[in-house]
């Protein structure tokens, strides 16, 4: 019976922090959460609130919900590479400002809303590598100003707003392989970041055009400068896409108008028509007594 008043002094001593909650599928052990290949669907509630690193690869899971890692404020690595995984809410990330290490990698995106990154500003190491992003909206990496290393290869990337390396300074390694990149004028700019930065691009010889047919499988970092002189004398894809709506602008503006005025024509020459055709009614004069009785009918009177 001496051992037992022992016992209680080191759990009282531990604390409750130490009894942690894992699920029974998962292994749980000194903050770090396992439940690699477990067949799960979603991410499992009530973990250990001072986790700092969760391993959910090779999983079933579908979507990352709301809130989805909210009570792990020390959450440091989290890995969810390899799932099924095609949505994510903009608030899944909430209050992981101690996050530097994501793994979304080998998943099913296809697109990222531009608040989903907004709470990582600690983040270094993002994977978005094996998906189906095909477009990436310039606002959506801002947030990742200490952001050091970017995975975006084997993706459906065929062009990427330099703008967006431009926003991340701390950048020390790329990757963009494995896209279908068009290598007409609209890459000339990123292709300047990557000749600038080229010490920070990894799998060089793997980043190949994809169009048009002549530059298939070409290096796009083989391509110089001044195979780009003759763009500045066309207007770029946002140039286009911007005098196209407003041609369309004025050109559905025209038509309301001819419209409008046909419509009025019309209904004026109606209105004059039916004006036109109207009987009238011709009211005969009355003529007074003394009006029907003319001087001439008088015979001349002469006075002596």
């Amino acid at each position: 019976m001496k051992g037992f008043p022992e016992i209680f002094t080191l759990m009282a001593l531990i604390g409750p922090s130490s009894l942690q909650d894992c699920p029974d599928i998962c292994s749980c052990s000194s903050g770090v959460v396992d439940c690699y290949g477990r067949g799960l669907y979603f991410i499992p509630e009530d973990l250990d609130e001072d986790s700092h690193t969760m391993l959910f690869a090779y999983n079933k899971i579908l979507a990352l919900k709301t809130l989805s890692f909210y009570k792990y404020p020390n959450l440091n690595r989290l890995e969810l590479h390899n799932n099924l995984i095609s949505s994510i809410d903009p608030q899944a990330f909430r209050n992981l400002q101690n996050l530097s290490y994501l793994d979304l990698s080998s998943n099913q995106l296809m697109s990222l809303k531009p608040e989903v990154f907004r709470p990582l500003s600690g983040l270094k190491t993002l994977n978005l590598g094996n998906n189906r992003i095909s477009w990436i909206a310039g606002n959506v990496l801002v947030p990742l100003g200490n952001l050091t290393a970017l995975y975006l290869h084997n993706n459906a990337l065929t062009g990427l707003r330099v703008d967006i390396l431009y926003n991340l300074p701390a950048l020390t390694r790329l990757r963009l392989d494995g896209n279908p990149w068009v290598c007409t004028c609209q890459i000339q700019y990123l292709l300047s970041w990557m000749i600038d930065n080229a010490q920070k691009i990894h799998e060089k010889e793997r980043t190949l055009c994809g169009v048009p047919k002549y530059l298939n499988q070409y290096p796009v970092l083989d391509i110089e400068r001044t195979s780009f002189d003759h763009c500045q004398h066309f207007f770029t894809l946002y140039e286009y896409l911007y005098f196209l709506l407003i041609g369309m602008a004025l050109f559905l503006s025209s038509i309301l108008l001819c419209l409008l005025t046909g419509s009025l024509i019309v209904s004026y020459e109606r209105f004059i028509l039916k004006a036109q055709r109207k009987p009238r009614v011709y009211k005969k004069r009355t003529i007074r007594k003394r009006e029907s009785v003319t001087n001439g009918h008088h015979l001349p009177v002469c006075r002596i």
